[in-house]
């Protein structure tokens, strides 16, 4: 009976969270320079490179989550306290706190048309949806939030290319942490690394700014994931697009969908070329070995067909089973085509 009971309290399901923090750094405008509590759709006015980090408190429970109330992190130390931290040694504080416990933390990056707290709340619906147990730090760079497609997204696009000098800080800062954190002891946890659409290519600029900068970048990451990515399909053929990120994970997972309306519309309209969020790469037979393929065009459709990492259960129960370490040629609902090297997701 006893040994029952252990396997019973084992294999229990983790209690969803009805509540969440989400940490953030961000090369947005504040709404105010003095203690602010929001950005906008703008770079900070201090420099396109300035970041400011904190953290969202929000509410899991009803449908959608929702914010709570935003703390911004001090930007420098208060006159009469030597001991305060820094915003982004703050934030890395907690983190290494809650990885040192054994907590996973997840990095996101958004995509095209998308404000502030749209951001967070994209963040908040990770760790509503996903049950492997995860801290979010999202990168919101200034993205339009606007509803007028073509002016809009060519906007987003140059902003997203601007945001590299913000971004390749942030990747830094990540790697100086990751230094001191390996240096604990009995802190196992791991670093994962998501980009959403257009982050792709802020992801793409952002490697390129940080290796221009510091010359190499070490494997800062376990699970790398590219869902639906704005990025051309030869961006791992060349060593100015994607090229170098493999290096920087243990494993890269590229999410496609060949119905997907969004990256349609970038191919066909905006005179680029075609997606990777939408083919794949352009030659899956050479990517690099850590680099794994997943089609979901036979399950993913309708609304869901470009935000598919939160909105299609199967899709979260395929990524929960990466995060969670499981070999990709074991992970139910997928069939291997050999001829172009790539999963594909069925019913």
């Amino acid at each position: 009976m006893a040994t029952r009971k252990t396997t019973r309290k084992t294999t229990a399901r983790r209690a969803k969270p009805t509540r969440a923090t989400i940490y953030f750094a961000t090369n947005r405008n504040p709404n105010r320079l003095d203690d602010p509590d929001d950005f906008g759709g703008e770079f900070n006015p201090v420099s396109i490179d300035s970041l400011r980090f904190g953290e969202v408190d929000c509410a899991l429970t009803g449908s959608t989550p929702k914010v709570r109330s935003i703390r911004v992190a001090p930007e420098k130390l208060a006159d009469d306290d030597e001991k305060a931290l820094l915003g982004s040694q703050k934030v890395f504080e907690t983190l290494r706190q809650d990885m040192c416990a054994g907590v996973d933390t997840l990095a996101f990056v958004h995509g095209y048309n998308v404000s502030f707290q749209e951001a967070i709340l994209t963040g908040a619906r990770i760790i509503k949806t996903y049950s492997h147990p995860l801290n979010v730090v999202v990168f919101s760079w200034p993205s339009d939030g606007s509803m007028l497609p073509f002016l809009a997204y060519k906007r987003d696009r140059t902003d997203a290319k601007t945001s590299a000098p913000a971004f390749a800080r942030a990747l830094l800062k990540l790697r100086d942490f990751l230094v001191e954190i390996r240096r604990e002891e009995n802190c196992g946890s791991k670093l994962h690394l998501m980009a959403h659409s257009m982050g792709n290519y802020v992801l793409r600029n952002g490697i390129q700014e940080a290796l221009a900068t510091s010359g190499s970048l070490p494997r800062l990451f376990d699970q790398i994931f590219l869902m639906a990515a704005d990025e051309d399909d030869d961006a791992f053929d060349l060593d100015y697009k994607l090229l170098p990120l493999p290096k920087m994970g243990n494993g890269v997972s590229v999410y496609f969908n060949s119905g997907d309306t969004a990256l349609v519309v970038s191919d066909k309209t905006k005179n680029n070329p075609t997606r990777l969020g939408s083919q794949g790469p352009s030659r899956p037979l050479n990517v690099p070995a850590n680099v794994t393929n997943i089609d979901c065009s036979e399950i993913v459709s309708g609304m869901v067909e470009h935000s598919y990492f939160v909105e299609d259960a199967r899709v979260v129960a395929d990524v929960q089973q990466v995060l969670a370490g499981k070999a990709h040629d074991r992970i139910g609902k997928r069939r291997y085509v050999a001829s172009q090297n790539r999963y594909v997701l069925g019913k």
